[in-house]
């Protein structure tokens, strides 16, 4: 250990005696850095401000959760599953749902969902425009807010009136008989931005009667308890081996889109750590040149091989943590010019779903990725040391010594 402080010490005097040739040499490493943090900080602050739009625009914490085939398997949607799926942490609330694809009589397309009137106010969340929610075991509906201005518009429908519904049902011979169903519009709900814009809510006893009696279920709506436990919650839903949609699927995609604007983003800034790398490397091979003479009189008097890598590599471990450090900080004012003169242009040309972040910062520069900076700093600057450091070690004392004169 003490040998190591010494060399330490050695390594840091040497570097101190050529301080502008280490400094430029750093710089070169130190302007890969600030790329590559500029860069990864610019593809975070995106993914930051997308994430932020979809948990500020959608309802994030509602789930769906649907049958699924697992090698080979329907996995169905039985009470023992409903079960399994309640007793998932985390959960705030849920509820199994019947669906259905109905028409009015006047051929008006209606996605219908069959649900619990007991159990779905705590997982759907629903606000009304006008009206109340539907009554246990009703023909009542609820329309979401399209659905609502649809029926309206060309239909004719209000709060209050009826609502035909033509179901197709088959007769004893196997033809095919429209039966009508009417329910009562008794409810119409806020504008939400999601599925049940364009659904008609109806009692899921009910909706299974219409279908023959079968007591069977179509999927299971769940409301999670925090935004952050979200994606905990889909992996107990698909480790039942059921499908889970909702709003967090967005999330997903622009995860997968921004990792892969990020690779591309950095690869081309890694560019310029090559360069970095090659000028180390050059500074190295010269300055071994340079101390030829040195570094055999350090070895005729009693340093070994690895003494003199250890020595090599520590100069280099140096320049590293400079670079890094520089690389830091010119990667923060790199990303702070993003801020001022790019976040316009980057925001006009996202559109007006970051119009609301025109306020924040469009950069997102974490703890993490500024170590991750200098470490990337350190372990170029060694690798780039290594090929001097192994030529210095082979160097015949006794030749080394006598080139010097």
């Amino acid at each position: 250990m003490a040998k190591i402080f010494e060399s330490l010490k050695i390594s840091a005097r040497q570097v101190a005696r050529k301080r502008m040739r280490v400094l430029l040499t750093a710089l070169g490493i130190a302007i890969g850095v600030a790329a590559v943090v500029g860069t990864v900080s610019l593809g975070e602050g995106i993914r930051y401000q997308a994430v932020e739009a979809i948990k500020e625009q959608s309802d994030l914490t509602l789930i769906e959760a649907t049958a699924d085939i697992r090698s080979g398997t329907l996995q169905l949607i039985t009470p023992a599953k409903i079960d399994e799926i309640a007793a998932i942490p985390h959960l705030k609330g849920s509820s199994a749902i019947v669906r259905e694809a109905y028409a009015t009589k006047r051929q008006t397309y209606l996605g219908v969902m069959g649900v619990d009137p007991a159990e779905i106010g705590g997982v759907i969340k629903p606000r009304f425009f006008k009206g109340e929610p539907i009554d246990p075991g009703s023909r009542q509906a609820v329309l979401g807010h399209d659905l609502a201005e649809t029926l309206q518009r060309y239909e004719g429908i209000r709060l209050g009136d009826s609502i035909p519904i033509l179901i197709r049902q088959y007769d004893e011979d196997g033809m095919p008989v429209d039966v009508q169903v009417d329910f009562t519009l008794v409810g119409v709900l806020q504008e939400r931005d999601d599925q049940f814009d364009q659904m008609m809510l109806i009692d899921r006893g009910v909706a299974q009667e219409l279908r023959g009696g079968e007591a069977s279920f179509d999927g299971v709506l769940i409301r999670v308890d925090h935004p952050e436990e979200v994606f905990g919650v889909v992996d107990g839903v698909k480790a039942l081996g059921l499908t889970a949609t909702g709003a967090f699927e967005q999330i997903e995609s622009v995860n997968r889109l921004m990792d892969v604007v990020i690779l591309l983003l950095a690869f081309f800034a890694g560019v310029s750590l090559i360069v970095g790398a090659l000028m180390i490397m050059n500074t190295m091979i010269t300055s071994i040149f340079e101390r030829t003479r040195e570094i055999g009189i350090t070895m005729a008097i009693g340093a070994s091989p690895r003494d003199v890598v250890r020595l090599i590599l520590f100069e280099c471990l140096y320049i590293g943590l400079i670079g890094g450090v520089l690389g830091d900080l010119l990667g923060i004012a790199f990303a702070g010019v993003i801020n001022i003169f790019g976040k316009p242009f980057i925001i006009a040309q996202l559109g007006d779903t970051f119009a609301t972040f025109a306020d924040a910062e469009i950069t997102l520069i974490t703890p993490g990725l500024l170590v991750i900076g200098i470490l990337i700093a350190i372990v170029l600057s060694e690798v780039s040391g290594f090929y001097p450091a192994l030529k210095a070690a082979r160097l015949n004392p006794v030749t080394a010594i006598r080139s010097g004169e």
